[in-house]
């Protein structure tokens, strides 16, 4: 299979690094979902777990996988278009080309803590805090619903073949916090202008001469609430 800077796909080949990652969550007796384990580096190291479910696009990958992981469920397609199982541990080393639709996507489901490996510029984006220009709608929602957290940087040359770039290990742990469905909407309206005051963007006293990325994530979801009535 064709890897590299147009596909966005870059094998990890570190073995230590590989067990270091996994070792940031517990899979103990849990529901475990790999996305793009590829020739499995990752996946030597998740140990008992209750179900471990890997979801693959290449399939010349698949008898390998299935060699070494007899008991793993593994479905070969796109994980954007497949329905992915129940799960309580998410595990990736993300495909750059589809990191933001994979998080999109890992946003919309129920499960309790993961591990990531993504392009550091892209982390760094992640953790954006307010008032800064990688603030965005995708470093609010995940830093809402996720307790975001960096455990490690790796160099390129732990990647076959190496990208241009670092890469950073983030953990994420579900927080206890209910955010309706309609709110992403809500804040791609308010980030589509983010440079016009709050006033000018929807009908609000509250806030009204500060701009979207000058709030907080809180207050963002506390507009949001007070602007439909719910609170």
């Amino acid at each position: 299979m064709r890897t590299g800077k147009r596909t966005g796909i870059h094998f990890l080949n570190d073995e230590r690094i590989a067990s270091r990652i996994v070792s940031c969550i517990d899979t103990t007796d849990r529901d475990v979902l790999e996305i793009g384990p590829g020739r499995g580096a990752l996946t030597a190291y998740i140990k008992e777990y209750r179900s471990l479910c890997l979801i693959e696009k290449e399939k010349s990958f698949e008898p390998m996988l299935r060699q070494k992981f007899p008991g793993a469920t593994i479905l070969i397609g796109d994980a954007l278009k497949l329905d992915w199982p129940k799960f309580d541990v998410f595990v990736s080393n993300m495909p750059y080309k589809i990191t933001s639709p994979l998080l999109e996507k890992l946003w919309e489901t129920d499960f309790t803590e993961g591990v990531i490996t993504v392009q550091k510029e892209f982390a760094d984006r992640l953790m954006a805090k307010k008032g800064t220009k990688d603030y965005s709608k995708m470093s609010i929602l995940m830093q809402l619903k996720f307790e975001l957290k960096k455990q490690f940087d790796i160099h390129p040359s732990k990647f076959s073949p190496p990208p241009e770039v670092y890469s950073t290990v983030l953990t994420l742990t579900r927080k206890d916090v209910v955010i309706e469905e309609e709110f992403p909407e809500f804040l791609n309206k308010l980030f589509s202008q983010r440079r016009k005051k709050i006033k000018n963007i929807v009908p609000t006293e509250l806030h009204a001469d500060q701009r979207p990325e000058e709030l907080s994530t809180g207050e963002l979801l506390d507009l949001y609430h007070r602007i439909n009535g719910k609170k």
